[in-house]
């Protein structure tokens, strides 16, 4: 299991329930041999600790955009410059219409701005969100920048809805992240 030995993977988390997720895709990826930097939307930290992600990838989680490193170089530059894949999972409708929109309010969306190199999304909310035509828009808007999208799963929703929504089963962004830096 080390075909990401070598590998710098920039992991953002957003606010969905789903971020809980984050923390056994951190350790997936870990196991496979990348390195990991979690960056987490503030709404990501309702959900999970940025401690419970510090401790599986064994670095600082970055929050917060104003806590820059002592480095010349702004941590969210350095962050998109070091890192061979971006992959945000969950992904929620706010901060996908961010990316779309080249909005960039925080560190994450930032560094998304930043990145130059590949980018794996993993959408997760309420069904009806997600099939919304400003969502939908803006997917397309993102499938067409050439970033890999894995489509999310269907079945029961933590809002009590059954459908379409749920972040995609952990092995599946982890092939898929094999995939594209394998």
């Amino acid at each position: 299991m080390s075909q990401l030995v070598g590998k710098r993977i920039t992991l953002g988390v957003t606010g969905s329930i789903a971020a809980y997720k984050a923390a056994d895709l951190t350790s997936q990826l870990i196991k496979y041999g990348a390195e990991v930097q979690v960056i987490m939307t503030h709404g990501a930290t309702k959900f999970i600790s940025p401690l419970t992600l510090q401790v599986l990838s064994r670095r600082p989680v970055g929050v917060d955009i104003w806590d820059e490193g002592k480095n010349s170089v702004p941590s969210h530059i350095e962050m998109a410059d070091t890192s061979d894949l971006l992959i945000v999972a969950p992904l929620t409708a706010h901060v996908m219409a961010e990316f779309a929109h080249g909005l960039a309010p925080d560190l994450l969306t930032s560094v998304y701005l930043a990145t130059q190199g590949p980018v794996l999304l993993c959408p997760a909310m309420n069904g009806k969100m997600y099939h919304h035509p400003a969502t939908q828009a803006n997917l397309k808007t993102l499938r067409g920048r050439g970033h890999a999208i894995v489509d999310p799963a269907e079945g029961m929703l933590a809002c009590g809805y059954e459908g379409v929504g749920k972040l995609a089963p952990v092995e599946e962004i982890v092939s898929r992240t094999l995939a594209i830096l394998g």
